[in-house]
């Protein structure tokens, strides 16, 4: 993948730590260099621009923050509660509302994607996941009887994991992590992949790090899918964390450049609070009402049509 550096300056009073962009020339996943325009505005005074590749299909944000950027932007503390930053909009997200806020659904949902994976990989057997968080998942993954381990690009995030569970947390990216060869039973990669730098890179790194039999666990939202073609340019995942937008298409493409098949997609079943609903549709009428009738923190099953959940074997 070609990259040139194309230096922008960071926007004054933001406080994600934005700074420099860099502009891909190449498709990191079929390497045309032929794009055409998605979306193209400025978002709390910071550009931000999608393109598609007219070869391959994949949406990638382009420009977007450098490698020592994202780092500071993926450990800010606007990209864990974004709501207290002095130039919070609903409509114009940096980072999660307030992660903690949420922090009891992704842990009533880990269970139930735990329940999926015992399907194909029962415990004892090492468990990593991509994009730890708050360390949730892993906590109950290992109550279920695996021994995990996890990886975030957020300093901050698994400073958390740390001090809440007493987690083993690595800080890299995916795609540089020296992941151990043919060692974990399990990876799991839950709301991360679209923000890693090269999706076929890090999708790589983890096939390497599978033992024999070992199964790769992600979900990852759908362009292509009913929520995705309802709100067009409006679409949540439009914003500076995304570096790619995934379609079924594009992200079996990206699997099987990687030497990983997908044996098993639906659309995510979750638990969530009914205030991360709205804020993630950036309804701020439901949001008004959800704190008026104080039901922001009520958590409530939902099949999250704009999302998929997928297990991948070794090609």
């Amino acid at each position: 993948m070609s990259i040139a550096m194309a230096a922008r300056p960071r926007a004054a009073g933001v406080s994600a730590g934005i700074g420099e962009f860099e502009e891909l020339s190449s498709c990191p996943l079929c390497g045309g260099a032929r794009f055409d325009l998605v979306l193209d505005r400025v978002h709390r005074a910071i550009p931000l621009t999608f393109i598609k590749c007219a070869q391959c299909g994949l949406i990638l944000q382009n420009p977007r923050l450098t490698r020592t950027a994202l780092s500071e932007y993926f450990s800010s503390s606007t990209f864990v509660h974004d709501s207290a930053a002095e130039d919070y909009t609903l409509g114009e997200p940096l980072g999660y509302h307030d992660y903690d806020e949420w922090d009891a659904s992704y842990k009533s949902t880990a269970t139930l994607r735990l329940r999926r994976i015992l399907r194909y990989r029962t415990p004892p057997g090492r468990l990593l996941e991509i994009g730890t968080a708050t360390g949730s998942f892993l906590d109950v993954a290992r109550r279920y009887g695996f021994t995990v381990r996890g990886l975030d690009l957020s300093r901050r995030f698994a400073e958390m994991a740390r001090a809440r569970y007493g987690l083993d947390i690595d800080s890299d990216f995916v795609e540089e992590a020296p992941l151990p060869p043919a060692h974990y039973d399990v990876v799991c990669a839950f709301g991360g992949i679209a923000c890693w730098r090269d999706p076929v890179v890090g999708l790589r790194n983890i096939r390497q790090s599978l033992a024999p039999g070992g199964i790769f666990v992600l979900n990852f939202p759908d362009v292509d899918g009913p929520l995705g073609r309802l709100l067009g340019d409006g679409y949540p995942e439009f914003n500076h964390a995304s570096l790619t937008i995934f379609s079924r298409t594009t992200m079996r493409a990206c699997l099987k450049a990687a030497g990983l098949r997908l044996e098993f997609v639906e659309h995510e079943r979750q638990y969530a609070s009914i205030g991360r609903v709205v804020t993630y549709l950036k309804s701020a009428w439901g949001r008004r009402l959800a704190d008026r009738l104080h039901l922001g923190g009520v958590t409530i099953p939902v099949i999250a049509f704009g999302t998929m959940f997928g297990v991948c074997s070794q090609d």
